[in-house]
């Protein structure tokens, strides 16, 4: 689990090999992140909030636009 600098997001990887993107302020869902074959074991959240970088089991590192 990754939260952002402002506190805006909140960003989580999971089993079933996804990332979830949240708004902490009202805990709805914004975005699901698709693409890893494994689970997630690691999120970040790029300070300038562009961009969550996960780590899976598959051994891939993915990069994540929060913007487009």
């Amino acid at each position: 689990v990754a939260i952002s600098k402002t506190d805006q997001y909140i960003a989580s990887g999971s089993w079933d090999w996804t990332v979830r993107v949240w708004s902490l302020s009202s805990g709805d869902l914004i975005r699901v992140l698709q693409g890893h074959t494994g689970w997630v074991s690691s999120v970040a959240i790029s300070r300038d909030e562009e961009f969550v970088v996960s780590g899976s089991d598959d051994k891939t590192i993915r990069v994540w636009s929060l913007t487009s």
